[in-house]
């Protein structure tokens, strides 16, 4: 039994060691097995004494278990109770972790007879977002402001900043950027105003500094010194706009997540008996991700937990990549400044936990050769990780490539030689940009695999959902003309030469006839964007509205079927228009329907998971649509999301087996998968700088002057002092920007490249090309060459080595560009099988409908039956409902149950309010998940960062009372809260299974039920189904997996012994016929 450390434990003694608790808890017969033992680095910082620490934590180096262990130590100790810890952290995922390890562990504790002590197993693990929701919620009154509503999410506070811009009543406001620039520069400088506290006056004090310091310079203006003083101005006019676009959210109660942070920092600053209160009931305070805290969150921590209170903070500053966000690349560094220990606290400030679990020797060299650089740039932290015992020797391949599409092909190539669905190896590609997708996610797809591409802004990039939105900007914008291209040129129009230049004939005679072009042209000067006359019309006037008028063309410079397929595009445009004013999702639907885009991408991938790129586009649109949000700004919305390449704000991928996922790698941070792979490791992509969006408050007005920042000891300085002439001004701009590029940029890019290789478990894969779309070639980069050189010194395989292009070599794709016939016959190589069957059966002759004994030929007969059945039932007053594509098991379970009244619903779907039992079934599922699973949680963390709480309900505490009370309890699922889709007689069903536990050498299914009438027969086909989805998934035989509905009120857990099979489900939705009366 040991304690040192400078412990501080005030009368307590410690009882228990570290090691004493882990060895007492393997001991146990139970759950012994599952505890694994810690290292010596786990137990130095489990035992530290109560006061201010800070924890560098490396990549997989096991912190959630450590902070875990810590609760328990404190709590085994009596040195604190399981509810006067707090826990925070960045995302739901993880704080459902955090809090799932700690309650485990604590209720395997509690057997002990040691530690009967232990009553209570209630954490305060939660998000910083939520712990400041929280903190508004009882003192935001002090400010007169109503904090209960719950924060908009990025897409709501996008709209009103949209809605502030373009309306704004100043008529001396001058901006040469355009709209949807200024708009992302209002938020981001509101973003930074509120991060650091900076009053408009500062900013315009240094700017005007700035301005009256240029006018003194002799000599003739130029590029560097025109961009500040621009910068300058539209900085100061833009301040107004910032106040007022401030002033209207906190009028109207509508807050931000960032708004709710600064507000809750300024209540923690400047009320100290609020600090008083918090430090009451926080004996002890967690930090998590402490790297990726904002100069809010720490402004808010410090005031309440500063000054000795015991806060250990645990993070990696080799993986702190949201500068960009608010975070400071020096956060980590400066933890004493924030949280200074008092006179009596003496024991080790840092600490650090170098041990990897999760990735192989030779990734962790890579890693390491990585953290190396960054360490010398200035990152003193970094810690450089060391290998498990037993770990892997892994594998890292490496090469150059001669393009972009050879080095795609060779990425599908890859994953092709290890993709084998049934080992459960999960996949990724991380992309630096999303501009590299789609050559990627087609060169996977040539290979036959499963792609799912994760991220509005990557989605944007997948054909099937360019499709959609191209088509609804088409709808919403007459000048919209390459997104009109994209269909007149596409499989549907599949327009020629001719047709196309005929249009456009038309489109400009038209355009003089209105005397429209002037007009056009100068309408989009005064918005600020006349690039967008040759970006989106390449035609005087407009395309879009010159097809809508198409019949008053004349007929003779089109062809033939050319103009009668115009003709009927322009019909379907105007039908299709009747829903742009309606709900965004009712007209995404409506063009998938008239794109047949399901049908086609069902054939391509087969129906259990073709529609998951469309099925997400939907959800991101309804997102939207639930704030408010017309077409027209959901268009925007989506052109801003895909220029975000750091990625708008998610919550960690959910990662998946089955498919090969492309995200980029700012979204892959808080995941890990078997197998990795990084392209585009060139110079311009990875690193990428992004000149139109510089880190650099001189050029770029949504920055706010470095010197006002609170981390402004960690950037750049600048100042003119000494310069008297433009020419040694511009000099000073370019070296500031290099200064801002390489300080500020080109560190977080070598930090970015960590994180990549630190995702991978087994397998990574890195490559770059040297040519990518430009007329000049480009080098593999800087963090290519680390990795290439520690993969030649250990092992790696060099898998490609193309040498560098001559001098004055043309860029292949673009000396031998591909060339095609147009247009373009999209059947391709299956023409001459299409036109043979269409020969076919314009040769065959009539067929009786007698059933024949071929089953081919029987399956035509009974499609001509049902055609011909159809026909007939339109004239009777019963009609046959189609049964959706799609399904959910609950509408299953009404198909056996009332297939009449679900006839009736299909065709007449009424909405269904929530009531209060569905929403604590909800909150009762949300609970057990968070309760007992790492999984990711039932809704977006954007979703429940603030979760609006239920008034008390008795009735829930009682819910959970009664299944902690129950054997599911104290058993640990495999999973839970599993989604599916699966495939049964052609309909897609969906569903989420609530748990799956090991039962023997099978699995029992089990479904919560929070009402304690026992369900009918038909619901069991709900409990058949999950059965099969995870016989599916996990590759179990069926026959060893039972299913069970778990009454929770009244402990009862009904197992049905003769469930129905996949052929009894097949017949089930082949044979009903869903009817109702007209």
């Amino acid at each position: 039994m040991s304690t040192e450390n400078g412990m501080n434990n005030s009368d307590k003694n410690v009882k228990y060691s570290p090691q004493e608790i882990i060895a007492k808890l393997q001991a146990h017969p139970k759950f012994g097995s599952q505890i694994k033992p810690i290292t010596s680095h786990q137990a130095e910082i489990i035992e530290s004494g109560l006061e201010p620490a800070v924890v560098i934590a490396g990549a997989g180096s096991g912190k959630t278990e450590t902070m875990s262990n810590r609760v328990l130590y404190l709590v085994a100790n009596e040195l604190a109770t399981p509810d006067q810890i707090l826990g925070l952290t960045f995302t739901r995922k993880a704080a459902g972790e955090l809090s799932v390890r700690i309650r485990k562990r604590l209720r395997q504790l509690a057997q002990l007879p040691e530690f009967k002590h232990i009553s209570s197993t209630g954490t305060n693990v939660t998000t910083y977002h939520s712990y400041a929701g929280k903190l508004l919620s009882e003192h935001a009154i002090r400010y007169g402001i109503d904090a209960d509503a719950e924060p908009l999410g990025e897409a709501a506070i996008w709209q009103i900043a949209s809605d502030v811009v373009r309306n704004w009543a100043d008529d001396s406001y001058r901006n040469q950027s355009a709209v949807s620039t200024v708009i992302k520069d209002l938020l981001g400088l509101s973003k930074f105003m509120l991060e650091h506290q900076v009053k408009p006056a500062e900013i315009e004090r240094i700017d005007n500094e700035i301005l009256e310091q240029m006018q003194r310079f002799t000599g003739s203006t130029n590029e560097e010194t025109r961009a500040v003083v621009r910068a300058m101005r539209q900085r100061n006019a833009l301040l107004p706009m910032v106040e007022s676009f401030l002033q209207r959210r906190k009028d109207a109660g509508e807050l931000s997540f960032d708004d709710q942070m600064s507000l809750a920092a300024d209540i923690s600053e400047n009320f100290p008996d609020v600090a008083t209160l918090e430090r009451g009931k926080y004996k002890v305070v967690l930090l998590d991700e402490y790297q990726d805290t904002s100069q809010s969150q720490v402004r808010m921590l410090s005031s309440l937990y500063g000054s000795g209170h015991p806060v250990m903070a645990v993070g990696d500053p080799s993986q702190a990549i949201y500068t960009w966000r608010g975070a400071s690349a020096g956060t980590m560094a400066s933890f004493g400044k924030y949280f200074p220990k008092l006179d009596n606290q003496n024991g080790k400030h840092t600490f650090s936990l170098p041990t990897t679990f999760r990735n192989d020797r030779i990734i962790l060299t890579a890693a390491n050769a990585v953290g190396q650089l960054i360490k010398s740039n200035g990152g003193q932290q970094v810690v450089e990780l060391q290998a498990r015992d037993g770990a892997g020797a892994g594998e890292l391949s490496y090469g150059v490539y001669e393009t972009i599409e050879s080095e795609a092909a060779a990425i599908g190539e890859y994953f092709k030689n290890l993709w084998d669905p049934a080992a459960l190896k999960s996949c990724a590609v991380l992309v630096r940009k999303r501009s590299q997708i789609p050559a990627i996610e087609i060169a996977l797809r040539q290979q036959g695999l499963p792609v799912e591409v994760i991220g509005i802004g990557g989605l944007i990039q997948i054909p099937e959902v360019a499709d959609v939105v191209t088509l609804m900007k088409i709808i919403s914008d007459p000048d919209a003309g390459s997104s009109l291209m994209r269909h007149l040129t596409g499989p549907r129009i599949n327009l020629g030469p001719r047709d196309i230049a005929a249009l456009g004939s038309f489109s400009r005679e038209r355009a003089k006839s209105v005397h429209a072009d002037s007009k056009s042209f100068i309408k989009k000067i005064a918005a600020g964007n006349p690039e967008q006359l040759e970006a989106d019309d390449q035609f005087s006037g407009s395309i879009i509205d010159a097809l809508d008028e198409i019949a008053m063309a004349k007929h003779f410079p089109f062809s033939d079927i050319g103009y009668q397929r115009l003709v009927v595009f322009a019909q379907d445009l105007r039908r299709l228009r009747a829903y742009a004013g309606g709900q965004i999702t009712d007209l995404i639907t409506e063009i998938e329907n008239y794109l047949t885009l399901e049908t086609e991408i069902v054939l391509r991938e087969g129906s259990q998971t073709g529609r998951r790129h469309l099925d997400r586009f939907l959800d991101e649109a309804a997102k939207f649509q639930r704030s408010g949000g017309s077409i027209s700004a959901f268009l925007d919305w989506l052109d801003v999301a895909s220029d975000e390449e750091g990625g708008l704000k998610a919550g960690a991928p959910e990662v998946r087996t089955d498919v090969i996922q492309i995200l980029t790698v700012h979204m892959a941070k808080g995941a890990e998968w078997d197998v990795v792979a990084v392209p585009g490791l060139s110079e311009g992509t990875f690193p990428g700088v992004n000149k139109s969006d510089p880190d650099n408050w001189l050029k770029n007005e949504k920055h706010v002057p470095f010197p006002l920042r609170g981390d402004a000891l960690e950037l750049p300085s600048f100042s003119f002092d000494g310069i008297e002439k433009n020419s040694e001004a511009s000099k000073a701009i370019k070296a500031f920007g290099t200064q801002c590029v390489d300080q500020i940029k080109m560190r977080e890019e070598m930090r970015l490249a960590y994180v990549a290789i630190t995702r991978a478990r087994t397998h990574l894969l890195c490559t770059a090309s040297w040519w990518r779309d430009g007329t000049r070639s480009v080098v593999p980069s800087d963090i290519f060459n680390i990795i290439a050189t520690s993969a030649s010194s250990n092992g790696g395989l060099l898998i490609s080595d193309v040498p560098s292009p001559k001098e004055g070599s043309e860029n292949p794709t673009l000396e031998n560009p591909q060339s095609a016939q147009w247009p373009r016959d999209y059947l391709g190589e299956k023409r001459s099988q299409f036109n043979a069957a269409v020969d076919l059966f314009d040769q065959a002759s009539e067929h009786s409908l007698i059933t024949s004994g071929d089953n081919e030929v029987g399956s035509w007969i009974l499609d001509a039956k049902s055609l011909i059945a159809e026909h007939q039932q339109q004239k009777k007053d019963v009609i046959e409902v189609a049964l959706p594509t799609r399904l959910s098991t609950s509408t299953l379970v009404a198909l056996h149950e009332n297939p009449e009244a679900l006839a009736l619903n299909i065709r007449r779907p009424m909405p269904r309010s929530q009531d209060q039992y569905s929403r604590r079934g909800t909150a009762f599922h949300l609970w057990v998940e968070r309760e007992f699973s790492d999984a990711a949680t039932l809704f977006g963390d954007e979703y429940l960062d603030y979760l609006d709480p239920l008034e008390d309900d008795s009735t829930l505490e009682n819910l959970k009372a009664s299944w902690l009370k129950s054997s599911f309890a104290s058993r640990t699922p495999v999973r839970v809260e599993v989604p599916f889709e699966t495939t049964i007689a052609g309909v897609l069903i969906r569903g989420r299974i609530d748990a799956i536990y090991s039962d023997g050498d099978g699995y029992q299914v089990v479904d919560w039920k929070t009402g304690s009438k026992k369900l009918g027969e038909s619901a069991q086909v709900q409990l058949a189904m999950y059965r099969l989805a995870w016989a599916k998934l996990s590759g179990c035989d069926i026959s060893k997996i039972s299913a069970a509905f778990h009454y929770v009120p009244t402990g009862i857990t009904d197992q049905p012994v003769d469930l129905l099979n996949e052929s009894d489900l097949i017949q089930l939705i082949s044979n009903i016929k869903l009817e109702n009366k007209q």
